[in-house]
């Protein structure tokens, strides 16, 4: 079978998602032919030239992770792997996603959404009334943690909106909650979407959280699967993370991330439509706890999206 597999693009993890995708091409070989396309102008002459049956979008972040080579695979009729358009543009956005999950309880923090043509200082001291001053800012649309700006302990949160809306337009801000860092793959198969095993991340340097860096260099980090937890807990993880995955009418595969509070209370961040397929990745890890082995996702993945064409 004839596979596109498009990577890079202009976004800040491009070099991230060049290395996703240079494993899917590796992982898709044996079985097909795969061939990578990088993501820029001459994308349409190249899937003209190549006429794959399926695309394989391997893209991390605004453009590519939401909605915008979605629509276009759409318009252009090709049968793709992941989420359509309307999925992939209201996952990436925080803000508009966790109000959705939120009218259907699924526990979200509170957050406070920031443009930065209007904020004033009003808006801090609203902040820290309705939030408290210990708070995590977020990019409204932005992945791998890029842009995200934490004050654990408090701080001069007019110096760090200023700092972050340099980068970005809009921002979202939340309560800062202390526990441990889990992820919920989720895996369609037969149009059926199934949790795979939690895992639960470890950052092996003091002091460090889960950012960027930590997500893709080896050995920064450690992946513990099934992680010790209460049984009920375990399960409403995956509940949610199925839920948050069909609420939003995500497509094939979706990564979910939580934090776990001291009471084991879970608190959905984000969902992740094109999670990373790189030698750091979650989403393999998750699949291989679940006896797929990493060409036997891929060959999963394809499928579904040929069952579509």
């Amino acid at each position: 079978m004839k596979i596109a597999v498009i990577g890079g693009g202009t976004s800040p993890e491009a070099e991230v998602s060049r290395v996703s995708a240079t494993q899917v091409v590796d992982g898709l070989t044996p079985r097909h032919e795969a061939t990578y396309i990088e993501f820029d102008s001459r994308l349409h002459t190249e899937l003209n030239r190549l006429a794959p049956e399926v695309v394989f979008p391997v893209l991390h972040g605004v453009p590519g992770e939401d909605g915008s080579i979605q629509g276009f695979l759409e318009v252009l009729g090709l049968p793709f792997v992941g989420s359509g358009m309307s999925a992939s543009a209201l996952a990436i956005d925080k803000y508009q996603a966790k109000c959705v999950w939120r009218e259907h309880n699924i526990p979200v923090l509170p957050m406070k959404l920031l443009d930065r043509a209007s904020w004033t200082t009003m808006d801090c001291e609203e902040v820290e009334r309705t939030l408290g001053n210990a708070v995590a800012i977020k990019p409204r649309a932005q992945g791998s943690a890029l842009g995200v700006q934490l004050l654990p302990e408090g701080g001069d949160l007019q110096k760090a909106l200023v700092e972050a809306f340099v980068s970005h337009d809009q921002l979202i801000i939340e309560p800062f909650k202390k526990g441990r860092e889990i992820t919920v793959a989720v895996l369609e198969s037969d149009g059926v979407a199934s949790a795979l095993p939690i895992i639960e991340i470890q950052v092996l340097a003091d002091g460090e959280w889960y950012d960027f860096t930590n997500r893709y260099k080896a050995g920064a980090s450690q992946h513990i699967l099934d992680p010790d937890m209460p049984s009920a807990t375990a399960t409403a993880l995956k509940r949610y993370a199925v839920a948050a995955h069909c609420l939003l009418g995500c497509r094939d595969l979706s990564r979910s991330d939580f934090i776990l509070d001291e009471r084991d209370q879970p608190w959905l961040l984000e969902i992740n439509t094109i999670p990373g397929m790189t030698p750091t990745s979650l989403f393999p890890d998750a699949a291989r706890g679940h006896g797929l082995e990493f060409t036997d996702l891929l060959e999963l993945l394809v499928n579904n999206a040929l069952g579509r064409r």
